[in-house]
């Protein structure tokens, strides 16, 4: 009696992405344009918001309001102005291997990197309008954000690793 043995090959999907933007101002100068114009405007020319001859909103109430709003849009640009130019300036790469997806994450001004099995993701969503791709843990929420990969090729890519 004669066995054969077969051996089929494992395909191990090694894929290395660089997750570091451009410039570190890419796509956000429409929020500093807003969240300046949200905090300066309500100084200068403070208005309110009426219907007719009811007072809705007093314009100490709604300049408050604007100005508030505006700074902590101004906070969330510099933050994701900071976390691009710790990524430009170390490097950033996420790395596919194994069904293991390792990728950096900035804190501290320091890079550090995180690993995740693509067997563990709950689900995933892309958010075209974000220009963001989501993929929730047990554990966590991850964004991945197109304008940090060198192109919109490698993007699609790394997005097809999870199909």
């Amino acid at each position: 009696m004669e066995t054969t043995k077969t051996t089929e090959k494992f395909q191990s999907v090694h894929k290395t992405f660089s997750y570091t933007p451009k410039s570190a101002l890419t796509n956000q100068w429409s929020s500093l344009a807003f969240g300046i114009g949200m905090v300066i405007v309500p100084l200068i020319y403070p208005f309110g918001l009426r219907i007719r001859r009811t007072v809705i909103l007093s314009p100490e109430v709604l300049s408050t309001i604007l100005i508030i709003c505006g700074a902590l849009l101004l906070l969330m640009t510099f933050f994701s102005i900071r976390k691009a130019r710790v990524l430009a300036a170390q490097g950033g790469t996420i790395t596919v291997d194994k069904g293991r997806v390792t990728y950096p994450e900035v804190n501290k001004n320091k890079i550090e990197y995180n690993s995740f099995l693509i067997s563990d993701i709950n689900y995933i969503k892309d958010d075209d309008e974000e220009n963001q791709f989501k993929v929730s843990l047990p554990d966590k929420y991850i964004i991945f954000e197109i304008k940090y990969f060198a192109s919109q090729e490698d993007f699609d890519e790394f997005r097809s690793l999870f199909n």
